[in-house]
């Protein structure tokens, strides 16, 4: 008698995550070859790279890939889908294996809120904009808003834990240590101040505080810094290779006078 054969079962995560890996083209990370040189002349994501845009250790990164159980964080989980830039079925995907729930999205309540015409004014820009309320949690976004930050769709809905909880803002945002972290961090503090019974907003700052060493430095070394309408910084944008200087245009809607409609406005022509 032949004697049965016996088959293991593939780990699915462990497939899917070392797939999505594979697949990831690094040139897709903005500003990674000045903030990672490692990546430089290689075609393939290293675990080593999904662990620096996550922040965490490679080992921490490898046992998610070998789909092994863990108590992995919703934040953690997030950090990957939009570092592996996963589709929203990928992401569920992701999720359910690696926890056994979908992902969640809390929804908090602000006096700003997206309407028709909101959009309609966003959709209407040549450049990429969104709007914002009091806490910096999305309202809207149009087009080039998340071609040039695709954070934006589903992986992260506020600014500043983006700014300050995802590594790969830091690869992003040209200079963060010192032309856009200090300042944003600033912002908070101003509107703390204005918003003290504001509870989402002391939320996010609180966490924000816990989890940055740089927020605790800026804590230690105030600045007033109120709003960012006129500045002028620079970025780097998927795809492309040399820095995009922009201007930054705020207007705050009447309705909602703490909120923000964003608009950040190319000073030379995108260039690859």
């Amino acid at each position: 008698m032949t004697p049965v054969q016996s088959f293991t079962k593939p780990n699915e995560l462990s497939l899917l995550m070392r797939t999505w890996r594979l697949r990831l083209n690094p040139e897709h990370i903005p500003g990674l070859s000045a903030a990672y040189p490692h990546s430089r002349r290689r075609a393939k994501a290293s675990k080593e790279l999904i662990a620096f845009l996550t922040g965490c250790s490679v080992g921490w990164y490898s046992t998610l890939e070998r789909g092994e159980a863990q108590n992995y964080s919703d934040d953690f989980l997030n950090r990957v889908a939009y570092t592996l830039r996963l589709n929203p079925a990928e992401k569920s995907m992701l999720f359910l294996l690696a926890t056994g729930h979908a992902p969640t999205t809390a929804v908090h309540e602000s006096r700003m809120r997206s309407t028709p015409t909101v959009q309609r004014i966003l959709d209407a820009q040549p450049w990429p904009a969104y709007a914002n309320d009091e806490a910096w949690d999305l309202v809207a976004f149009n087009k080039h808003m998340s071609d040039w930050f695709p954070w934006v769709e589903g992986h992260e809905n506020n600014v500043m834990r983006w700014v300050f909880t995802f590594p790969e803002a830091r690869t992003q945002l040209h200079h963060w240590e010192t032309d856009w972290a200090p300042q944003m961090f600033a912002q908070m503090q101003f509107a703390r101040a204005r918003q003290p019974d504001n509870r989402r907003l002391a939320a996010v700052f609180d966490e924000i505080l816990e989890v940055n060493e740089d927020a605790r430095r800026f804590l230690e070394q105030p600045m007033t810094y109120p709003h960012p309408d006129g500045d002028h910084r620079s970025l780097h944008l998927p795809l492309h290779r040399k820095v995009q200087p922009i201007e930054l245009v705020a207007f705050a809607p009447m309705r909602a006078p703490d909120s923000r409609v964003m608009m950040l406005i190319p000073t030379q022509a995108c260039q690859a």
